[in-house]
């Protein structure tokens, strides 16, 4: 016969295996104070917390990219296997963001710095007599030298800055300001030449700038920091204009100026208006020295010698200085110059080719400066050069196609594209190689006496020459005639060298890149000829030459002087071709030569004239006017002395505009409108309607130019005053800015602030309602600790009627209660008084307690303890004598005590402590110290002396009662079909539990409710019985955690008392109220677990004897069991049932298997065998997974003899209920935690979602914050927006986006939760076993890490940051909008006056005051107010709202502003309703599915469908043919689609979808917000109406397409790796693969991926990188230590001592 008392146990029976999820902080939180603990002592942190400490990860070595080089080649470039991120790198988040705000990279491509690459050293010969001399008078005086082309001006210049430098480091001893030398050149590859010269021959600091290095967006601190670290700079002359104009240096702060090439300064040359506008501003004491070098002071436009020599000395304030010193005719040698004469040829017709191409695409408006391009070339070089050149320039426009369309077929293309791929084709055959060069037909005779010239020199073994011509295309022209005359193939090999060109078809563009790389070409002779324009004559450190021919007729005596100066070698010769006629070229040849010798001579004698010769046309109006306009209208900003002249203010109005928001549709320009006005000119300029400024018009002027320049004047300056302009006059480049305030902030270890990586070591918060006593000091600096940090920005939280004053009367430690303010009187007194001597005071972890005799300790055992009350006293400043046990006792914590403890020597008294003495901590920071050996009589008795001569006061004592406590009872939801019973247990505590919801535990995967059913009423007990509550929960918490706890009885945070009735299905209590306490508790229970008797079985009454008990078997190390049943068919003899595999299987019975293993007889054969199963540690119910199965030790029974068997103490039921106690106050600390937070900061919030915001992921909890933070960062986003929409009504989009950006980014955010020290209340380590006990709970075998883990944890900034958004998200929940704007502004998001949702109309009607009206009536004439309303399902109260929605940039003239703003609001209130739409359709989805369907909802393309659909595109205002030309493209596309049924799913996802479309969508929806006075209701309509019918038909996640990037991120994280960035390398190309991309993983190139966009490029790496890591599951593992779990490598099990 078989009784079954429990067939399986409900708490007790389970595996432990799960509950180390995270917990470990052990082994690196010592380490981490350890380590840091000098450091720290240095160093503050930001708020005084010296509870948070930061946390640097080891590092690894990184080994993945050192194995099969083959095998990396698949995801890898090889220029990129060695690649390190630099500062360009990102990492994801900010990725995100930058396409979340529809950022890109600057639109500068990266250039690669072809500077940096070692210089040929040029260094210089000494000086020669002619040098010293012109250097020493521009020592004296400023100097323009003029020397020939090749005789050393450079040499002087460096000879004047190494001086002036000397100079200036002895002044700068003198004086705090600090002065510069620049050098000026006019071109740009002048910069790196002239940088090489000086740096390699002076010492000074010298710096480079040129305008590729995007010099237009430097900061001010940057060019701070460049002046301050610099002695010269290198750049061209427009740059230093710019830097003198926008105040970023002040004349006065130079020292000298070199002018290279000085003959420019003229007129508006950057050069005069540097001389005009700056130099001539300041006073003449502070102006620089001036230094000019050129080899002829006369420029085009002098009508003599003498006009133009004065003139420049006038424009640059010096005198002309030359030499006749005969040596220069021995450094500068002279080319033999040769006059070569060709036949002119009549004009020519136009060729076959040239009829068929103008045919086809002279229609096409672009394309002009193609024909007047060939036109030239037909008419100077003949039929074969012009089909030659028109081959080249088309297959240029055939390639960018080609490029622009990805190789579209020809069918595909649109009209122009496909015409002019149809006109390459006609030119692929024509001008075939090897032409004729003598016939006529095909040559002009200038062409062939070119050819036959070159056909002579290229003979010459060194032949090294130029030809120079006028424009860019003849150069290619000549050159593609050389290249495909094959008879100079092994002779020449030529190359062309020609200015930048613009980016209009059919311009020759040649970068400046590439003419770095052809000089450095021609210099190293991979070229040996060149064919280039003027801008090889001036300056360029060429290779000197034996052959310059001057193809094209030079038109200026410096033409002339400087290109013959290239023929510099011996023999060299300077040939010029000439017409033959007599009247032509060679009579001003003549004209030259003689005004080169006048020039010479005029030079040579001046200087003993006047500099300021008068020299002026007085009849030229026009330099009169010239003069006014430097002399007359001149804005200078007093903070940085940046100044606005008429010269200035045109281009900067073009920089204004540019910096203007505009897309693909609009290049926005300023329109300036001339008529004619009396005897004059005015002009109205115009600007875009995104403009801060929209018109201006100016003054009467005298010419067109003057009015225009006036115009632009006067409304520059009004842009400064209205703030478009910055007091540096440069327009917010809102681009930049944002990504500047999304640029990574470092730490001084290297951590990104606000980042997933960088981690602290946060105080872990104890809840308040447990404890005693208040430290009301603590509370005071707390409370003035929350405060905003400086910025105007944040604000401080402040306090309204959300939560009731009752709720916090449960929060007020019970030391206000009645029952303890008299004891607790005495304790307060004796706070302030001081110990009699230094022996009176212990201190523990730095602060200092009196040592009392503990009467009101609550052992375990009868163990004698030393009680530390928790008392703060003085601290004294000479080391504290204690004995050597006392002292041991620190030591064994790793406590360093300060003031140090010095080890005494006591002498023996009667007094003795029995077992050792026990520091007690008390709560949250002080530190617990044990001496667990077993001491000898003598050094107890010597520690015993020692305290008993401190002279220690009384003991604190709880006192003798009565006490008035409240009970709870915790009910436990029992399975219906379960056979056993678990008790009541009742939670008796020092105030009244606040209410706390019901909640889910969970066995084995399964969930079952927990409930607190509060009684209303106190009731009374004495001490005895307080003494028995308080030995029971001791008894009862050490018998689940196998640890022997202590703590004194006035510290206990609460009791428990198991009740005498059971749980049921149904966790109510309908009689709570009628509970009477005293007759519900167990006291027989309590009384039998304070004895802890453990009685044998009674073999006679088996069955009444075990009911309802624990078996322990003491034969096998006392082992605890629970009964399953009682086996009659079983007894000790009887052979182990053959179908179980236990223990005793390989024995002929269970009697044999005891007496081989324990050495004992059964003495009875038939008693019954009992079939039990072990009791396992405490699990972790608060995991909703389901554990792996425990794997049982081989010793474990699964039958017991019960001879050898005791009973527990303690009743099956109670323990059963027991088991679960641990995970049931870990989650009513959790509740009570975030209680006490909602409290502390306001918040609106329920307490379940108040919960689930504060739980981490790693917390391993049924809920977590992170669909939470999901919500809240959209609506953080919603209303941060809705308040920069309201409050900055002057500002942009793009300004706009950058305010938000400071304000919810997550540096921000955790900043402010920082502040606040939310991560007190944050629940973030998993259920651990080991370290759970009731608060202020001790334990002998407890160690510093045991401490650790209960006072800390580790959190990340983001995990901060995301706190906060989940507190967003969780108010929204709880108590909508309202709610959720009152948390932002408790959780610091600034809000300045708005407190309510019903503030947000007045204070918008209030800013629109300041704002001039933003649309005329006349407005709504261009849209259709109906239909608008039709469309929306809406009528609108402002309808020229309507127009101000619909209204795009490309439109001029218009009295309504662009959308932009609009479009702004819109976004964020498209973001949140989408957000709340999926939050609501998907409650189980994760929030990465979550973030993946968003991304899908908001994304361009399904808002260009949704524009589309509803007929919103016909409403736009625009002025964009390519718009239309784009919309109609698109409409065909979907009608398409939707004719061959492919409008499935995401159909639109590889559509080209004009940005515009999905604009005005959301500018619609920001358009209904505001006109509803920002009421929700209307928009949400609206969002049904249009939106929600296209994402249930095509966005769901079985239709979901999951961006590559998106899904690598997510697969990293969730693996716990946070160490990985991208890097995108862009250029000018839009070649197929000419976009690349660069991921890393700890900091090394994972994968790469290259396409001809960079997202494209992006996207690819990131589907290369998921490859790689699923082909190599071992390679993360074996490289990262982001984890806090892989950081724990894995410690060893720690087991309890019943498991040995």
């Amino acid at each position: 016969m078989t009784t079954t008392l429990q067939s399986n146990d409900f708490f007790i029976s389970n595996n432990n295996n799960n509950d180390e999820t995270n917990n470990n902080l052990i082994d690196m939180t010592t380490t981490i104070i350890n380590n840091n603990e000098n450091k720290n002592s240095k160093k503050k942190e930001e708020d005084n917390d010296n509870t948070i400490i930061p946390f640097i990860p080891d590092k690894i070595e990184n080994t993945m990219n050192s194995g099969d080089q083959e095998q990396l080649l698949r995801y890898i470039d090889p220029e990129f296997l060695d690649a390190l991120p630099d500062r360009g790198a990102k990492n994801a988040d900010q990725v995100f963001e930058q396409e979340r705000y529809n950022l890109q990279d600057p639109d500068t491509p990266e250039l690669l710095d072809d500077f940096d690459e070692q210089p040929q050293e040029t260094k210089m010969l000494p000086p020669r007599d002619y040098q010293y001399e012109l250097f020493q008078k521009a020592v004296d005086e400023n100097v323009l030298a003029v020397l020939d082309t090749g005789s050393g001006k450079t040499l002087i210049a460096v000879m004047l800055i190494k001086h002036i430098a000397a100079k200036e480091r002895e002044e700068r001893l003198k004086r705090r300001n600090t002065k510069l030398t620049f050098f000026l050149v006019d071109r740009v590859p002048l910069v790196p030449q002239q940088y090489n010269v000086i740096k390699t021959n002076c010492d000074a600091k010298v710096e480079r700038m040129y305008g590729a290095m995007d010099i237009d967006n430097w900061s001010e601190k940057k060019w701070k920091q460049i002046f301050e670290e610099s002695d010269v700079c290198v750049m061209t002359a427009q740059i230093f204009l710019n830097t003198l104009r926008h105040g970023f240096i002040h004349m006065s702060q130079v020292n000298l100026i070199v002018f290279d090439e000085c003959h420019h300064c003229t007129k508006r040359h950057p050069y005069n208006l540097i001389m005009k506008e700056h130099y001539e501003q300041c006073n003449r004491e502070d102006r620089p020295k001036i230094f000019g070098m050129t080899a002829s002071p006369v420029h085009k436009s002098a009508k003599s010698v003498e006009q133009a020599i004065f003139e420049l000395e006038r424009n640059l304030d010096s005198r002309v200085y030359t030499t006749i010193n005969g040596t220069i005719a021995q450094v500068v040698r002279r080319a033999r110059e040769v006059t070569i004469a060709y036949t002119t040829t009549d004009g020519y017709e136009n060729t076959k080719l040239c009829k068929q191409i103008r045919n086809k695409i002279n229609h096409i408006e672009r394309y002009k400066r193609l024909f007047s391009s060939t036109d030239n070339i037909l008419k100077e070089l003949g039929p074969w050069c012009c089909d030659r050149l028109w081959k080249h320039l088309l297959k240029e426009q055939a390639n960018r196609i080609h490029d622009d369309t990805q190789d579209l077929p020809l069918d595909k293309l649109n009209e122009e594209d496909r015409i002019i791929v149809e006109a390459y084709r006609l030119a692929r055959d024509a001008a075939p190689d090897n032409p004729d060069i003598k016939d006529l037909t095909l040559f002009s005779g200038k062409v062939s006496k070119l050819m036959e010239i070159l056909s002579i020199f290229q003979q010459k073994q060194d032949f090294c020459g130029i030809i120079f011509v006028e424009r860019r295309h003849t150069a290619v022209a000549l050159d593609l005639l050389i290249k495909s005359y094959h008879k100079f193939d092994k002779t020449i090999k030529s190359g062309i060298l020609i200015g930048h060109g613009t980016n209009d078809d059919g311009d020759i563009q040649m970068k400046f890149k590439k003419q770095h790389e052809t000089i450095h070409q021609f210099r190293d002779g991979e070229l040996n000829l060149l064919i280039a324009t003027n801008v090889a004559e001036e300056g360029l450190d060429i290779q000197p030459c034996n052959v310059v021919i001057r193809f094209d007729f030079f038109r200026t005596l410096i033409g002339y002087i400087q290109s013959r100066g290239r023929a510099r070698r011996e023999d060299s010769v300077y040939c010029i071709l000439v017409e033959d006629n007599i009247s032509g070229d060679c009579v001003k040849l003549d004209d030259f030569r003689r005004l080169e010798v006048k020039m010479k001579h005029f030079c040579v004698e001046h200087p003993e004239r006047s500099v300021y010769n008068p020299y002026n046309d007085a009849d030229d109006d026009e330099d009169d006017e010239y003069d006014e306009d430097f002399n007359g209208c001149r804005y200078e900003v007093p903070s940085s002395g940046a100044t606005i002249t008429l010269h200035f203010a045109v281009p900067l109005i073009h920089l204004y505009v540019g910096s203007l928001p505009s897309d693909a549709f609009c290049a926005l320009q300023p329109i300036f409108d001339i008529f004619p006005a009396g005897e004059g000119f005015t002009c109205t300029l115009r600007l875009p309607s995104n403009a801060a400024l929209r018109e201006m018009t100016s003054e009467v002027a005298r010419t067109k130019s003057k009015a225009k320049r006036l115009a632009a004047y006067k409304a520059a300056i009004e842009l400064h005053k209205l703030g478009a302009l910055d007091d540096h006059l440069r327009p917010k480049n809102m681009k930049r800015q944002i990504l500047g305030e999304m640029a990574p902030i470092f730490d001084e270890n290297g951590q990104i602030v606000g980042s997933r990586r960088r981690r602290h070591v946060y105080e872990k918060r104890t809840p308040r309602f447990w404890e005693r006593e208040q430290n009301d000091e603590e509370e005071k600096i707390e409370k003035d600790h929350v405060k905003a940090e400086d910025d105007k920005d944040l604000m401080i939280a402040h306090k309204s009627s959300w939560r009731e004053d009752g709720d916090i009367d449960m929060f007020e430690p019970r030391s206000q209660l009645s029952h303890v303010t008299q004891r607790l009187k005495l304790i307060e007194n004796n706070k302030n008084s001081h110990l009699k001597s230094t022996n009176d005071q212990v201190l523990t972890n730095g602060s200092s307690h009196e040592l009392q005799n503990s009467t009101t300790l609550v052992p375990n055992q009868s163990i004698n303890t030393t009680t530390i009350p928790k008392k703060t006293m003085n601290l004294l400043d000479d080391p504290i004598d204690l004995p050597n046990g006392i002292m041991k006792s620190f030591e064994q914590l790793g406590l360093v005590p300060n003031p140090p403890l010095k080890p005494v020597t006591i002498t023996p008294t009667t007094n003795s402590l029995t077992n050792g003495s026990t520091l007690v901590p008390l709560p949250s920071t002080v530190a617990a110290a044990t001496t667990t050996e077993v001491a000898t009589t003598e050094s107890k008795q010597l520690e015993a002396d020692a305290i008993d001569n401190m002279n220690v006061e009384e003991p604190e004592d709880i006192g003798q009662g009565p006490f008035d406590v409240w009970m709870t009872v915790i009910l436990v939801e029992i399975k219906k079909d379960t056979p056993f019973k678990v008790r009541h247990m009742g939670l008796i505590s020092w105030k009244p539990l606040p209410s706390t919801p019901d909640f889910e535990l969970y066995k084995k995967g399964d969930p079952f409710k927990i409930g607190f059913r509060s009684m209303s009423t106190t009731f009374r007990i004495d001490r005895s019985t307080l003494d028995k509550l308080a030995e029971f929960t001791l008894s009862i918490c050490s018998a689940i955690t196998n640890k022997e706890f202590q703590c004194p009885l006035i510290d206990f945070p609460y009791f428990f008392a198991p009740l005498k009735t059971y749980n049921t299905e149904n966790i109510e209590y309908p009689t709570i109220n009628d509970l009477v306490p005293m007759d519900t508790i167990d006291w027989n229970e309590i009384d039998q677990t304070i004895i802890k008797e453990q009685p044998n079985i009674d073999l006679d009454h088996l069955e009444q004897n075990v009911q309802d008990k624990i078996l322990i078997d003491y034969a096998d190390n006392s082992r605890r069991y629970v009964i399953q049943e009682i086996c009659h068919d079983l007894h000790p003899n009887s052979p182990p049932p053959e179908n179980l595999t236990i223990r005793e299987s390989d024995y002929e019975n269970f009697a044999a298997y005891y007496l081989d293993n324990f050495k004992i007889d059964v003495t009875r054969m038939d008693q019954p065998m009992v079939r039990v199963q072990r009791i396992q540690k405490v699990m972790n119910f608060l995991m909703p997974i389901a554990p792996a199965a425990p794997q049982e030790k081989k010793r474990t029974a699964t039958f017991v003899i019960p001879e050898f068997c005791k009973i527990f103490w303690a009743s099956a039921s109670v323990y059963q209920s027991a088991m679960v106690l641990p995970s049931i106050m870990t989650r009513l600390d959790s509740y009570l935690l975030v209680k006490e937070a909602g409290l502390r900061y306001d918040l609106p919030i329920s307490d379940d979602l108040m919960l689930e915001a504060y739980t981490t992921p790693s917390a391993s909890m049924a809920m977590n914050y992170e669909r939470l933070e999901t919500l809240g960062d959209s609506l953080l986003k919603f209303i941060a927006t809705i308040r920069l929409y309201i409050n900055f009504p002057f500002s942009d989009e793009g300004e706009l986006h950058c305010l938000r950006i400071r304000v919810i980014c997550n540096r921000a955010l955790y900043q402010a939760a920082k502040r606040l020290r939310i991560y007190r209340y944050v629940t973030s380590h998993a259920f651990n076993r080991r370290y759970w006990r009731p608060h202020h709970f001790v334990a002998p075998t407890d160690n510093p890490e045991a401490l650790e883990e209960l006072r800390h944890h580790m959190l990340s900034d983001k995990t901060l940051a995301d706190v906060v958004e989940a507190t967003l998200g969780a108010s929204y929940l709880s108590s909508g909008l309202e709610g959720g704007l009152h948390t932002a502004i408790q959780m610091q998001i600034p809000f300045d006056d708005i407190k309510h949702w019903s503030d947000l109309q007045p204070t918008y009607i209030q800013s629109r005051t300041k704002v001039p009206p933003r649309a005329e009536a006349k407005a709504l004439r261009n849209v259709s107010i109906q239909k608008v309303q039709e469309i929306c399902s809406y009528e609108f109260n402002t309808q020229l709202t309507i127009v101000e929605a619909l209204t795009h940039a490309s439109l001029p003239n218009s009295t309504a502003p662009c959308y932009q703003r609009l479009e702004f609001l819109g976004d964020a209130i498209l973001d949140f309703l989408v957000i709340r739409y999926l939050f609501k359709t998907y409650p189980e989805a994760d929030p990465g599915l979550i973030t993946d369907l968003k991304d899908s909802c908001v994304n361009n393309h399904v808002l260009g469908i949704i524009c589309v659909r509803n007929q919103l595109h016909t409403q736009i205002i625009h002025y964009s043919g390519r718009l239309v030309k784009a919309i109609e493209e698109f409409n065909l596309e979907l009608e398409k689609m939707d004719k061959n049924g492919e409008s499935v799913g995401e159909y639109w996802t590889e559509l080209t979808v004009p940005k515009v479309l999905s604009d005005v969508v959301e500018s619609m929806l920001g358009a209904v917000f505001v006109d509803a006075g920002f009421d929700l209701a209307p928009v949400e309509r609206l969002f049904e109406k249009w939106m929600i019918p296209l994402y249930e038909n095509h966005v769901r996640p079985d239709t979901l397409k999951i961006h590559p990037l998106r899904k690598f991120t997510t697969d990293l994280q969730r693996l716990g790796c946070e160490s990985f960035m991208l890097r995108n390398h862009t250029t000018l190309s839009t070649s197929a693969d000419s976009q690349k991309c660069v991921i890393f993983l700890h900091d090394k190139p994972l994968a790469t991926g290259s396409a001809d966009n960079v997202k494209a490029a992006r996207r690819n790496a990131a589907a290369k990188a998921s490859l790689r890591l699923e082909e190599d599951p071992g390679l993360l593992k074996a490289i990262c230590n982001c984890s806090i779990t892989s950081r724990r490598n894995k410690k060893l099990e720690e087991y309890d001592d019943d498991d040995d």
